[in-house]
C-alpha cells in the first residue's frame, strides 16, 4: 500500500477490465475483414451502409480527440453527414444511440446553415463528390475525422477512404492528415487499414 493509502493492486482489474473491452472491438472489427461480410457485388445499397455504418462506430472506438473539443457536460459523439445524403437513414437506424465508452453515438444531418461544430466525424459518402474538395479544405487543420469513399478523396485531404479489394469493403488512412488535425488514431487501427499514407508521398508499408 502506498503513502496515500491507496493499495495499486485495486486498480489492476479496472486497467483489465478496459483492456478486454478494447481487445473484444477489436476482434469484432477484425472478423468484418477477414470475411465475415457478404461479397459487395451481393449486398444491395442498403446493406452496404449498414456495414459502412458498423465500421464508423467501430473507427470512433480507435480515433482520439483532443480534450478542448469534447464538451464535458454533452456526452455526445456526432456523426455528421451532408443535407441531402441518401445514406442517413441506414447510418441512424444502424448506429444511433449507440455507446461508446461514456458517449453516446448520434447521426446528425447538416443543413447549409449549420456550422461543423460539434460534429467529431465528418461521412461524405460518393454522393457528395462535387461538394467534397471544398468541404475538406474548409475542415483542413479542425479536429474532426473526416471519412469518404471517392477515388480521390485522401488526396483532397481526407482521413479515411472507403474502398472494395477482394469484393469486400476495406479501407485506407491518411495518417498525415489525421496528425495536422491533432486526432490520434490507434495503432491497431492502422493495422487493419490496407494502406497508411504518412502525408509526405509515402506508404506507411502495408
Amino acid at each position: 500500500m502506498n503513502r496515500a493509502g491507496h493499495n495499486p493492486a485495486t486498480r489492476i482489474p479496472s486497467v483489465r477490465t478496459r483492456v478486454a473491452a478494447r481487445m473484444i472491438v477489436f476482434l469484432c472489427l477484425i472478423s468484418f475483414l477477414s470475411g465475415a461480410l457478404k461479397p459487395a457485388r451481393c449486398q444491395t445499397t442498403a446493406e452496404e451502409y449498414q456495414i459502412k455504418a458498423a465500421f464508423l462506430y467501430h473507427f470512433a472506438q480507435f480515433v482520439e480527440w483532443p480534450g478542448s473539443t469534447m464538451n464535458g457536460r454533452d456526452l455526445s459523439l456526432n456523426l455528421c453527414i451532408l443535407d441531402g445524403d441518401p445514406h442517413l437513414l441506414e447510418l441512424r437506424n444502424s448506429i444511433e444511440g449507440k455507446p461508446i465508452g461514456s458517449r453516446v453515438f448520434h447521426v446528425r444531418q447538416l443543413s447549409p446553415a449549420q456550422e461543423i461544430q460539434g460534429c467529431q466525424i465528418l461521412f461524405l459518402s460518393r454522393d457528395q463528390a462535387r461538394r467534397q474538395s471544398a468541404m475538406l479544405k474548409s475542415l483542413h487543420g479542425l479536429p474532426v475525422l473526416t471519412v469518404g469513399e471517392t477515388s480521390n478523396f485522401l488526396t483532397d485531404g481526407g482521413m479515411i477512404r472507403f474502398h472494395l479489394k477482394d469484393n469486400k469493403i476495406r479501407f485506407d488512412i491518411n495518417l498525415g492528415a489525421a496528425d495536422l488535425s491533432h486526432l490520434k488514431i490507434s495503432s491497431r487501427l492502422l493495422l487493419l487499414a490496407t494502406s497508411v499514407n504518412l502525408g509526405n508521398g509515402t506508404d506507411g508499408g502495408r
